[in-house]
């Protein structure tokens, strides 16, 4: 089959991760573009791998009226000339636009899937309504649309985005191949300064207001313990407030933002813990990272996150905004290493089972020849 994928941005994100992820496994069965915003990493990744990427330059996250119908006109010009029997869309920004690009374009078999839904918890009740009636066009033009976690499904439901049999579930799923390497944990440790006594907490992620960096350090600057060190791995528009927040609290010894990286297998494998603030989420490839390797995750109880980690088993879930529910869970792991190690096992062994890129890869190939096979027959 001949296959379209389409997210907006080519910056390294979960969605793109899973774009990058899809296209790699599929090249050797399907014949496999990618469409995107130039200037990212991934593009670059899949250039190295010999898979075709379209670069649409219009494509931005925020609404753009002059941009966006630049960018329909281009897809819808693409997809006509291309024939795709297959269009992927994945983003808010780029399954809006690239669903009806599709529809205009007669491709037979639309998808999209919602990598976290835009009118999740977290928000203001009106611009989630709001949002989720500008959903509810595209999903008339969707063969079917993909939720990454059972909550996901039910929030479509809730809102009326999309009818029962449109909606289906497949988890988004990682390569653990990177987590099982055998690297010495304290050659980082040594590079960052730390000694094997310290106890590090690890959070990556966006630097944005979802991920309440805010409460996070509220809930570090009560903790008793004086071993720990906050590692914070990512970027965005809310790095300079947090460094002030830092600084106001009197953090600097304990933390450390340390900015966009590409190497994060390596620093959760020196870790003793992983920590997600978050007040909203769609389903976390970051927690999934830290169960495959081996980490007790402290995240808190918001969109599919509790389908990934079970309270108690494989890490300790605790209500958003609540520094005082989160800094008892953290200092629960530091006192307890015989706690962080089972919890730790138990993670890694359900992300194994559950999680893997294998397991998420076979179930949208069985999807896109069950499509297929419907089509053909009708």
């Amino acid at each position: 089959m001949k296959i379209l994928h389409l997210v907006t941005l080519s910056e390294w994100g979960g969605a793109q991760h899973i774009v990058y992820l899809l296209a790699k496994s599929l090249r050797s069965e399907h014949d496999i573009s990618v469409a995107c915003a130039p200037g990212g990493l991934l593009g670059e990744r899949l250039h190295e791998l010999g898979i075709r990427v379209i670069e649409i330059p219009e494509l931005c996250r925020l609404p753009h009226p002059f941009k966006d119908l630049r960018a329909l006109w281009k897809l819808y010009r693409l997809m006509q000339a291309e024939q795709f029997d297959i269009v992927h869309t994945h983003s808010t920004k780029a399954g809006l636009l690239g669903r009806f690009a599709a529809r205009l374009a007669n491709v037979s078999i639309i998808l999209f899937t919602a990598h976290g839904w835009a009118f999740c918890e977290g928000r203001p009740w009106l611009w989630r309504w709001l949002l989720a009636q500008a959903e509810r066009l595209p999903a008339l033009f969707s063969t079917k649309i993909i939720c990454v976690s059972e909550h996901d499904r039910q929030l479509a439901l809730k809102f009326g985005v999309a009818p029962q049999e449109k909606l289906t579930v497949i988890y988004n799923g990682l390569d653990p191949s990177p987590f099982a390497s055998s690297t010495d944990p304290n050659e980082l440790r040594r590079e960052l300064g730390l000694s094997p006594s310290e106890k590090i907490i690890t959070m990556v992620g966006r630097l944005a207001p979802p991920k309440d960096l805010e409460t996070l350090l509220a809930a570090c600057e009560g903790l008793e313990d004086p071993s720990w060190r906050l590692l914070i791995l990512g970027d965005g528009p809310l790095r300079s407030r947090v460094a002030r927040v830092i600084r106001t609290k009197g953090l600097q010894n304990y933390v450390t933002l340390l900015g966009e990286r590409h190497d994060v297998p390596r620093f959760l494998k020196a870790s003793d813990i992983f920590v997600l603030s978050s007040r909203w989420e769609g389903l976390p490839l970051v927690v999934i990272e830290a169960m495959l390797a081996g980490l007790p995750v402290v995240a808190t109880r918001v969109g599919g996150v509790p389908e990934l980690v079970e309270d108690g088993v494989t890490g300790l879930l605790v209500p958003p905004q609540d520094s005082r529910a989160l800094r008892r869970a953290l200092a629960q792991l530091l006192s307890s290493p015989e706690l962080r190690e089972r919890l730790g096992v138990c993670g890694q062994r359900r992300a194994l089972e559950r999680f893997t890129a294998e397991r998420m890869i076979a179930q949208v190939r069985a999807l896109y020849r069950t499509l297929e096979s419907v089509k053909s027959s009708g």
